[in-house]
């Protein structure tokens, strides 16, 4: 449910179904009140023609007759009807539903026309009606929905001063095709919950292309990736604005890059000359001065300092270049076995209390720089000698796959915290002091660096875990191509 455009067309279509539902039933209600009334003005204008005399038995069974030829005689009743005259039934259809007591379905005192009758008036003559032989007036007629049988009754119920009429109706038919239309509406909602649901997916897609735009621009905005920019879409004004400052906001960050990219090349350079030059005249005051005295002993740490110094900035300049897509790589197929054996090297020189072990097999050659590799693997090692305990090891490794080399160097010494894991790459962060109690503090460069040569390598350089007494590196560099071998094989 995290999607906008599943919730916008969830959205829709609950909406949509409650509208259609909502429209459904009223149609559904409409219908069978039309229905309904239609019927009772059927009954009445029936009724109304067969009251305005008395009429005989002969006269309503000719009635029925008529509306049984009318409805199928095979076919069950869709009109009934019974007649009273002056409060004795003189007629009752065959076919009267058991279950209809006609006495309880009274005729109502009031006529229709707002007649009111002091007196009755003497029935007509059987002659034609006229003025001077008027037909009776009619009572209001009342109706009523019964179930008498298993069958659904529509009964009207009037009359004139003299005789009570009674029709009745089949209401089956007409539910049959209330619930027909009911069926086939319930039947269609789904399909058009899904066109519609489709529909505002679809209309969702189109009107998020703008912001799929925006994102995969996002998504390629790197060092290398600030010259972007967004077309503004010409007919989407609700995005023009977004997109504007969008590429406003590129400006702002592209300049501000650059602007860092140079103070840091140039603060690199600048900075190299002075400590060249202090660094040669603390070299000459160390020369001149006694052997062992405190003078010598403080012009020794200065240039220690000196010496740091040198390496952030060299590490800054490597940083930048790497940066702005410049760092020059002289790629060559050299062997990876030999660069690791320089590194673990200088690691046991550097730290001879500590154990190091390598595990490299024969002849893995990579196309890499070799300076600039071996000095990213130096950072890692020397990494794991800071990390380390006094009577720990380091362990460097390498494998090979299809198309990589991967160098592993792993160290023990207390883990990352969980916190630090996903920050360990970030330049001049530095990891808990108590993790290097007895070493210097870096300048929190180093692994930055190592990450940025390889993958301008094409490789890459990732924590593979930290945890109980063990934290470990994982470097991949791609494997030099080999004529007539397969891919990621290595020669015997």
């Amino acid at each position: 449910m995290t999607s906008f455009r599943l919730r916008l067309a969830l959205f829709v279509g609950v909406v949509t179904a409650a509208l259609i539902a909502g429209g459904g039933y009223v149609a559904w209600s409409l219908a069978t009140r039309f229905n309904t009334d239609r019927l009772d003005r059927e009954l009445r204008q029936l009724a109304a023609k067969n009251l305005a005399r008395v009429e005989d038995s002969g006269h309503w069974a000719r009635l029925d007759d008529a509306l049984s030829f009318v409805s199928g005689r095979d076919q069950p009743p869709t009109h009934v009807l019974q007649a009273a005259n002056y409060g004795r039934e003189v007629y009752r259809s065959v076919r009267w539903p058991q279950g209809i007591r006609p006495d309880d379905y009274p005729a109502v005192e009031t006529y229709e026309g707002g007649v009111i009758l002091k007196d009755p008036p003497p029935p007509p003559r059987r002659t034609g009606l006229s003025r001077t032989n008027p037909g009776l007036p009619i009572r209001e007629t009342r109706f009523y929905t019964v179930e008498a049988g298993g069958t659904t009754w529509r009964i009207a119920v009037s009359g004139n001063p003299y005789t009570k009429l009674i029709l009745a109706t089949n209401l089956d038919q007409l539910n049959l095709d209330l619930d027909r239309l009911r069926h086939r509406f319930l039947l269609l909602l789904p399909v058009v919950l899904v066109v519609v649901g489709g529909t505002a997916w679809w209309l969702a897609t189109r009107a998020l292309r703008p912001v799929a735009a925006l994102t995969r621009a996002a998504e390629g905005i790197t060092a290398r990736g600030l010259d972007q920019r967004l077309a503004a879409p010409a007919h989407d004004r609700e995005f023009q604005r977004l997109v504007s400052v969008f590429n406003a906001m590129l400006d702002r960050l592209e300049k501000g890059f650059h602007q860092a990219r140079r103070f840091s090349a140039d603060a690199s350079h600048e900075l190299k000359t002075p400590l060249a030059l202090l660094q040669a005249e603390l070299e000459q005051a160390l020369r001149n001065s006694p052997s062992g005295s405190a003078a010598q002993q403080t012009y020794t740490s200065l240039l220690e300092e000196i010496q740091h110094l040198k390496a952030i900035l060299e590490k800054l300049l490597l940083l930048s270049l790497a940066d702005s897509g410049r760092l020059a790589l002289e790629r060559a197929d050299v062997d990876l076995g030999a660069i690791v054996a320089n590194v673990t090297e200088d690691c046991s020189a550097l730290a001879p209390a500590l154990r190091v072990e390598a595990s490299v097999p024969g002849n893995v050659r990579v196309r890499a720089d070799a300076t600039l590799l071996e000095q990213a693997l130096q950072n890692l090692t020397t990494n794991a000698i800071k990390y380390n305990r006094p009577d720990g090891r380091i362990h460097v490794s390498v494998t090979t796959d299809q198309a990589s080399a991967l160098i592993s160097v792993g160290n023990t010494g207390p883990a990352i915290p969980a916190a630090d894991r996903t920050r360990v790459f970030e330049r001049f962060y530095r990891g808990d002091p108590a993790r290097a109690r007895n070493a210097p503090a870096g300048a929190g460069l180093g692994l930055s660096l190592s990450r940025e040569i390889l993958r301008a390598h094409g490789g890459e350089l990732t924590l593979a875990r930290s945890e109980d007494d063990w934290t470990e590196f994982v470097a991949t560099v791609p494997l030099a191509p080999q004529a007539g071998a397969a891919p990621g094989s290595l020669p015997a």
